[in-house]
């Protein structure tokens, strides 16, 4: 056996001993990073206080053991308060590991086709992935957590440039955007000029409402459009950012202030709306000052009175909560400046006016900025997800990519396509069924640097994609679609270019992927060795259950029985009046089984101990009683607690499952004794209590 996380051993039980015994071996290389670990034996390894192993060929040092171990537990200090006895254990399932690297390649599996396929292709994923996450990603997330402690007070002036614009309409927009500011740097007023001539269109809303004169207010990293954003946060207060432009048209914006930003707050509030009179408004008034006190003197829960009065119907059924809200969001300034001024998690406010009624409000949470980087990962990964930045990022970096590498499309080649059809609907249904006629699909049609692509790669690429469908009303040019699925197929050819250039020279990555390698050999000769060996040995599977039938034994268990039927009125007619009235149940199951038209399904389950199933039901009852009908799915179930099953042995049939388990970790123990005798191993099991030494240090000083 190998040394396995708990994580991955829950990977095991989920999905099945085969199964899941693949993917750990594929995950385990980069566990253990087994290549870094493993020289080729000079020299007698008793003569070296640091080697603690050999296996086969390869000898294993105490350093190598280390970083091994360590990676499989979390980390050093983990991995250093734990005992002798599990390095020791470890490293034993370790030397059979790496001798089973050995005899797969001894059998020639390193040269298997879908061995080596199926390498090439997480090879290539692994390369764009890494490349992606330090090209793309985190230079990106670290921008937006750089930005995370800070907000900005802006207003925004906005040319409209229509998309459809011809150069000189886009040169005329500039220079207007241009004249307004000059009239700005002459003394106009910021927001006077957004209220006359931006064609925001919320500009000419009052000043107290968001964007109105111009002024959009406080935002946060994450609340606007990534150029927006950028400029807001690189300009310095009370100063004008430069001209900048959107797929909307030009921008210019004026930073007013910049300040730290309160922690984000979770709120729940109880909302009512009074009629337009003063006696009622006084009413309600009345009513939340009360709700209010009996929160504040402990005798009613927020939440129950929000479920209660509050006529807010998206948020009464959960109490109130309104989740998290950041000071920088569009919210009325009444309900943000009561917000954030209360102070302990569970005050509540006083009455606050808002268009929408009358609110007292209770602060539920607070949630601080993130102290590292990693801490905020994930949040600023879905942040940039949602807003579409990563995908902006990774367009970036092709066209750059683009620039720097000599890419080459030969459209004339591209157009042979259609000779398929002209029409380009007939054209993409035709590619879709590969209907391509004597086209030979051969011929390179593009380039990247010293790599060539054939028609064939574009269209299978094209196919996977879906890259020839219309996109608009418009789009009726079939030399236009296959121009844009070319160009989409070469920006994935760049990508996966540049990443395998970059990957070849990183030693890093190559001993990972010599451990992914390695973890494929190691599941393909389990799986021929053991597992499919296993599967066939019908006599040997027969043998094994009868040496060990006192271990394959049922518990006692709970019989249930399950009436399943889709109307519940049949379910009342049929089963539960008749159980009430006495009648018992195995003259109930014979009538339904005589009669085929009752529409109601019986089924026998035996459950040991709860399952976290609807199932439960049943073991709370005694022997004899049953629950009411209830509905599940689309149906309706009875169950009838029918007493407890005595234990008995299992016979060969039903135990087949856990027989063929335990015969395949037998045979795994001699492949293992069969693979030590022939390659050799020794183990110094002593050598291991020198492992962790200044870790162990380090726990022993901060105990003291």
């Amino acid at each position: 056996m190998f040394y396995a996380s708990p994580e991955l051993m829950s990977h095991v039980k989920s999905f099945g001993w085969k199964q899941a015994m693949r993917t750990v071996y594929l995950l385990l290389g980069s566990l253990l990073m087994l290549a870094a670990g493993c020289r080729t034996l000079q020299t007698n390894p008793a003569d070296h206080p640091e080697v603690v192993a050999v296996a086969g060929s390869e000898v294993i040092d105490l350093a190598t053991f280390e970083d091994q171990y360590a990676r499989s537990v979390g980390n050093r200090l983990e991995a250093a308060d734990d005992s002798l006895q599990a390095y020791q254990d470890f490293l034993e399932r370790y030397v059979n590991y790496r001798l089973r690297v050995q005899e797969a390649r001894a059998r020639g599996y390193d040269r298997d086709s879908a061995i080596v396929a199926e390498a090439s292709a997480y090879r290539l994923e692994l390369a764009r992935n890494q490349l992606m996450r330090q090209e793309v990603i985190e230079p990106l997330l670290r921008t937006l957590y750089a930005r995370m402690p800070d907000m900005v007070d802006i207003s925004h002036i906005f040319v409209r440039v229509p998309t459809d614009a011809t150069p000189e309409d886009t040169l005329a927009a500039y220079r207007r955007l241009q004249a307004l500011i000059d009239s700005i740097r002459q003394g106009a007023d910021f927001n006077e000029i957004a209220f006359r001539h931006s064609d925001d269109p919320s500009a000419r809303s009052p000043r107290t409402t968001r964007g109105g004169w111009g002024h959009i207010g406080w935002i946060k990293m994450g609340q606007t459009i990534e150029p927006m954003e950028t400029y807001a946060f690189n300009t310095p207060v009370g100063e004008l950012s430069p001209i900048f432009r959107t797929r909307y048209g030009y921008h210019v914006l004026k930073v007013h202030d910049r300040k730290p930003a309160p922690y984000d707050v979770r709120a729940a509030h109880i909302m009512i709306t009074p009629a337009p009179t003063p006696e009622d408004s006084a009413r309600v008034r009345r009513t939340l000052d009360s709700l209010r006190q009996l929160v504040l003197s402990g005798k009613a829960d927020f939440a129950e009175l929000a479920r209660q009065h509050s006529e807010d119907w998206r948020t009464k059924s959960q109490g109130g909560d309104l989740g998290y809200l950041s000071f920088a969001q569009p919210m009325p300034v009444m309900v943000r400046d009561t917000l954030f001024a209360l102070k302990e998690i569970g005050a509540v406010s006083h009455i606050v006016t808002t268009p929408f009624g009358l609110h007292i409000f209770q602060l539920k949470d607070r949630r601080p900025i993130p102290p590292t980087f990693e801490a905020a990962y994930d949040t600023l990964l879905t942040v940039a997800d949602r807003l579409g930045r990563l995908q902006e990022a990774r367009h970036r970096f092709v066209a750059q990519l683009r620039r720097q590498l000599s890419v080459r499309l030969d459209t004339a080649r591209l157009f042979t396509l259609l000779q398929v059809a002209t029409h380009p609907d007939t054209l993409a249904l035709r590619v879709s069924r590969r209907e391509l006629g004597a086209l030979d699909l051969s011929q390179p049609f593009a380039s990247v640097e010293d790599a060539t692509y054939t028609l064939a790669e574009l269209i299978d690429y094209i196919n996977q994609q879906n890259l020839l469908r219309r996109t608009s009303r418009r789009d009726t040019i079939a030399q236009e679609r296959l121009l844009r699925a070319a160009d989409r197929f070469l920006d994935d050819r760049v990508l996966s270019y540049e990443a395998l250039r970059r990957a070849e020279q990183d030693l890093e990555f190559q001993r990972t992927m010599q451990d992914f390698v390695d973890g494929l050999l190691a599941f393909k000769l389990l799986e021929e060795a053991v597992w499919k060996v296993a599967e066939r040995d019908t006599a040997g599977l027969r043998a094994y259950y009868e040496a060990h039938a006192a271990e394959f034994v049922f518990p006692e268990r709970t019989r249930v029985l399950s009436f399943r039927t889709q109307r519940d009125s049949v379910l009342e007619q049929r089963i539960y009046e008749p159980l009430q009235q006495g009648v018992p149940v195995a003259r109930l199951i014979a009538e339904l089984t005589a009669d085929s038209s009752a529409g109601i399904t019986v089924d026998t389950v035996y459950i040991e101990k709860p399952t976290g199933s609807f199932y439960d039901r049943a073991l709370r009852l005694e022997a004899g009683r049953y629950t009411e009908p209830f509905r599940y799915w689309n149906g309706h179930v009875l169950l009838y607690n029918d007493g407890l099953e005595p234990p008995r042995p299992k016979t060969f049939r039903e135990a087949r499952a856990d027989v063929l388990s335990a015969y395949q970790k037998e045979l795994e123990a001699r492949l293992d004794q069969e693979l030590r005798a022939r390659y050799g191993a020794r183990i110094f099991p002593e050598r291991l209590r020198q492992a962790f030494a200044a870790e162990r240090r380090t726990l022993a000083n901060a105990g003291q």
